[in-house]
């Protein structure tokens, strides 16, 4: 057989059922999840009573002065006992120390031509850079230096911002509690792992003691553009103890969905706005259908009567998700941590690696997709860089105890090398089966026709229709929420047809990461802007 026959009566056949398998499960798990949600967004969960778990709420705050007051309003309303939870926002010394170094661009950018809002990024909060460039151009040229000076100094920082909120903070709600992290370098991580170490500071006032509360005490990451549901905290704690009553401890884990159904800003026009707007809808899609799809599976598998073998090879690896995960005070704890550079994908993981308990909350989260190209870049490059390396993360948690064998943990990070390899090949391969498919015979034609359309335009149309009734579902604690993307219909025929290239945009960020490796460039990795 020639290498020409092999690929054409082989190969392709092969890569076109894997397609067509990846496009029915692609769509059974966004359809059931989907419903899931939906269902559960129907009933209240249990009211947490005097005993409850023990919640901190941390809003981790990177040049977030423009929603910090929105955000805090909304998670100090959430509903839940105001004696045993609190709302931390942690601001970071690194945005004092580059707001003073910056200052240092002033000059150049006054005489650079039009200012553009992308010129303005990390100097001033994305949401008014648009409007400062605008007043800057507009200013005679001989006095565009002290305009953008005045703009700039005059422009709080997100620790002040928060500060004065926290210094005259309502009395109903949630408490407030403002922690400032030193410059110590790292990400966001950093900021979590600051707050952590200051619990007797944050929940000491409410009466809660280390030694006595911290097995009963969970801590709940959001970003700071998210939208909560007003019934979050109490879905935590019913989730927390169904998991207890069945497995006699409770969860490591507990993650809320996060659904990119925020339309703060609009996506850009033109093909740009297409590849972004596609984007948006494969973030919801991975997050029915991949990370939602995984927990649920995780927590199944934890009581379901299986031989150890089958159980092996069914258990996902679980993708923490760091806008509504909640982790357990003393798993935390175990990890030293919550881990550098994604506190979210390294916790999933490395709990994943030590059988830890995974349980999902019955209520969704929303914030904001991407909709500018670098942000989006920078985050499947992170994404790639935390998720490459399971191996690594099996090493880090080797010395504790795992409910996991070294097999069950071989498979877990062998399949966690699979998707990363699928990642960076998979697309090509399938293309070029797809583009050769003609030659292979009817079958394979048929094939590819029928995986290519279930696993684009089928799926995207009806994610399409899921949209408004997912938005709907979550319950903000006030009456404004932004709406969720409404496109065209004209964009969301644009979307269906295109939604077969979608895969591609995904493999920029881990690609141009890989290629700046092998010049010799350091991997670097900034605040990922939505």
């Amino acid at each position: 057989m020639t290498v020409d026959d092999l690929w054409l009566h082989l190969t392709v056949p092969v890569l076109l059922a894997l397609l067509l398998a990846r496009a029915l499960w692609a769509l059974v798990a966004v359809e059931l999840c989907a419903r899931w949600l939906l269902a559960n967004a129907h009933r209240d969960p249990a009211q947490a009573g005097e005993k409850a778990p023990w919640l901190v709420v941390l809003l981790p705050m990177l040049r977030e002065q423009a929603l910090a007051p929105e955000t805090i309003a909304a998670f100090t309303a959430l509903d839940y006992p105001l004696g045993r939870a609190a709302v931390v926002v942690i601001t970071t010394e690194r945005e004092e120390n580059a707001r003073r170094r910056d200052r240092a661009r002033l000059p150049a950018l006054a005489t650079t031509g039009p200012l553009t809002e992308v010129q303005l990024r990390g100097l001033f909060p994305r949401a008014r850079c648009g409007n400062i460039a605008d007043k800057v151009n507009a200013a005679p040229r001989n006095e565009r230096f002290a305009l953008l000076t005045q703009l700039y100094d005059a422009a709080p920082t997100t620790r002040e911002t928060v500060a004065a909120l926290a210094d005259d903070q309502p009395a109903i709600g949630l408490r407030l509690v403002h922690l400032h992290q030193p410059d110590t370098g790292g990400r966001k991580a950093g900021q979590l792992n600051h707050a952590a170490d200051h619990l007797d500071t944050i929940l000491g006032p409410l009466g809660w003691q280390n030694e006595n509360d911290a097995d009963n005490t969970f801590l709940c990451v959001y970003d700071a553009d998210a939208i909560p549901d007003v019934r979050a905290l109490n879905s935590f704690t019913e989730t927390a103890t169904r998991h207890r009553a069945r497995t006699g401890r409770p969860p490591a884990l507990i993650q809320q969905q996060r659904l990119p159904l925020l339309a703060r800003r609009a996506f850009p026009s033109g093909a740009i706005g297409l590849l972004l707007a596609g984007e948006w809808l494969y973030q919801l899609r991975r997050s029915l259908g991949i990370e939602l799809a995984r927990t649920r599976l995780a927590q199944w598998l934890t009581t379901a009567q299986l031989p150890p073998a089958i159980r092996a090879l069914l258990r996902p690896m679980v993708y923490g998700v760091g806008c509504g995960m909640c982790v357990h005070l003393p798993a935390v704890r175990s990890l030293g941590g919550f881990p550098e550079p994604m506190e979210d994908l390294g916790t999933g993981h490395r709990l994943s690696l030590l059988g830890a308990g995974v349980a999902p909350a019955t209520v969704a989260v929303l914030d904001e997709p991407y909709t500018e190209p670098r942000g989006l870049t920078n985050l499947h490059a992170l994404a790639f860089h935390t998720s490459a390396r399971p191996d690594r993360h099996a090493r880090d948690v080797a010395h504790l105890p795992s409910d996991l064998s070294r097999i069950s943990k071989a498979f877990l990070i062998l399949r966690e090398w699979a998707d990363e390899i699928v990642w960076l090949t998979g697309a090509p391969l399938i293309a070029a089966a797809v583009i050769c498919a003609w030659w292979s015979g009817p079958i394979c034609f048929a094939l590819a026709l029928v995986g290519v359309l279930l696993h684009g335009p089928v799926l995207t149309a009806r994610l399409l229709q899921l949209v408004p009734a997912l938005h709907a579902a979550v319950l903000p604690t006030t009456s404004r929420i932004p709406a969720a993307p409404r496109p065209t219909p004209s964009r969301r025929t644009a979307l269906i047809t295109s939604s077969p290239v979608q895969p591609f945009i995904r493999l920029a960020g881990p690609w141009r990461m890989i290629l700046r490796r092998i010049a010799g460039h350091p991997t670097t990795f900034g605040k990922t802007e939505r």
